[in-house]
């Protein structure tokens, strides 16, 4: 009896525990997302930004490998060589020669051979080298530079990846809540006219208003589900939209409000951040420093290269050259006098890649500064357009119940409820787009002045 006591009370404690595990995922699940989150989860799925992070580490591996030609190099070898025949210095002609002049009668008996063989066709070696640059014209300090900037153009193109979809993600996450607000808009409506015609119908069949009011409030109900169907299409593909840019499968609930229209800083405040923080214009004046140092690197053309270089022979095999000859030591120059004015017309052309990105760098302050510009007057346009929908909407209200109260007490009619509930629907409409148009414009003036951070945490 215990035994089995005890087994149910084990049973009912890990049903308790699996109760609580599922009751945590769906909390988990159903957890709202914030744009913050949001743009967190973008940048840890994102397959462009994960591209751009590899691009950043190999630029920083080349940069790594640049450094190591300060180092000295060191490498070994072995050859093994199998000759056509062995290397012979055949010397009897003039030992016949001298023994003539000796008067010796039989010089081959007396002097021996003199067939010598100074390598026979089988040998072998190795050697273990070492070389060194001492001075290459300041080619070696200058491409170490060239590889520096390369990483940190690098990581402003990575950059550049996350700013664009980040504007991606605040108009897809804001048109998202629009689209929420459109469909609560519409389901008010629908509601409001449902509410209305049921009204309506049933003042019809008590003889208070003719049929015609009951078919105006019929045309309206239609109307007013058809809008609502299509704001739910809407958000559907709203959420698909934003799901497939932050690389998640599904998505719950957002949680982050539109900002309140309002304009805290002047035009210059934004371009004058434009200018120091804007990621498009610090790339460009990196590739612009990587065009200094581009005409510096042809210019070293004109100074020689001095290496110190050695090499020592551990093994010999079947090597008589060598057997007295371990190792070498040496210096060595090369300096090119003329090379058909290559140099020359390559560094005019680094000079001309200066001028030409100084060129881009003019022009893009130019462009940028200008769509900055049009993005502040934006948002100034939806905070007028905001003040004058919020007094539009308190009197809109006040017309509404006013006419409902009319149609109630039979001094109104149909067509003036339903009128004025329209009214009120698209002044509230207008309302959440310039919420939007406000809201993405400035969130992508604050991507631009490199200011990203500052605006999610707003939020």
């Amino acid at each position: 009896m215990n035994t089995l006591f005890k087994t149910n009370s084990f049973f009912s404690k890990y049903k308790f525990l699996i109760f609580l595990i599922i009751i945590t995922n769906n909390i988990i699940s159903a957890q709202e997302i914030t744009l913050k989150d949001a743009h967190m989860m973008m940048l840890e799925n994102n397959g462009d930004i994960k591209a751009s992070n590899f691009e950043v580490q190999e630029k920083e591996e080349e940069n790594k490998a640049a450094k190591g030609l300060r180092y000295p190099t060191i490498n070994a070898s072995a050859t093994y060589l199998r000759l056509d025949n062995d290397i012979n210095l055949d010397l009897n002609s003039t030992r016949n020669m001298v023994g003539g002049l000796l008067s010796i009668p039989n010089p081959a008996a007396i002097l021996g051979n003199w067939d010598f063989t100074l390598q026979e066709k089988n040998l072998a070696f190795a050697t273990v080298g070492i070389s060194m640059p001492l001075s290459a014209g300041g080619k070696i300090n200058n491409y170490n530079k060239v590889t520096k900037i390369k990483v940190d153009i690098a990581e402003n193109h990575s950059q550049l990846t996350k700013d664009e979809l980040t504007v991606k993600l605040i108009d897809y996450y804001f048109k998202l809540k629009l689209a929420k607000e459109v469909k609560k808009v519409r389901q008010q409506v629908y509601e409001t006219v449902l509410l209305h015609y049921n009204q309506a119908l049933k003042f019809y069949e008590n003889g208070i208003i003719a049929e015609v009011e009951t078919l105006n409030a019929k045309v309206a109900l239609s109307n007013a589900e058809t809008e609502l169907k299509g704001a739910q299409k809407d958000v559907a593909l709203a959420t698909t939209a934003l799901k497939n840019t932050i690389g998640i499968n599904d998505i719950s609930q957002i949680s982050t409000t539109f900002n309140k229209p309002t304009i805290v800083n002047s035009f210059e405040d934004f371009k004058y951040d434009l200018l120091l923080g804007n990621t498009k214009l610090k790339t460009i004046e990196k590739n612009k420093n990587l065009a200094k140092i581009g005409v510096k690197l042809e210019k070293s053309n004109y100074y020689p290269s001095i290496g110190v270089f050695g090499n020592y022979i551990p093994y010999t095999d079947n090597l008589p050259l060598a057997e007295n000859t371990k190792w070498f030591v040496g210096i060595g120059a090369k300096w090119e006098i003329f090379n058909g004015f290559q140099r020359e017309h390559k560094i005019k052309a680094s000079q001309l890649k200066i001028d030409q990105i100084t060129a881009i760098d003019k022009q893009a302050k130019l462009n940028l500064t200008t769509y900055s510009e049009k993005l502040f007057n934006t948002m100034q346009k939806e905070l007028e357009q905001f003040e004058s929908l919020e007094t539009n909407e308190t009197y809109a209200e006040k017309l509404k119940f006013m006419r409902t109260r009319a149609f109630e007490e039979g001094t109104g009619t149909s067509i003036e409820v339903v009128d004025a509930t329209l009214k009120l629907s698209e002044i509230q409409l207008n309302k959440i787009k310039a919420l939007y148009e406000y809201n993405i414009a400035y969130g992508e003036l604050m991507v631009l002045i490199g200011k990203t951070e500052l605006f999610l945490n707003q939020h």
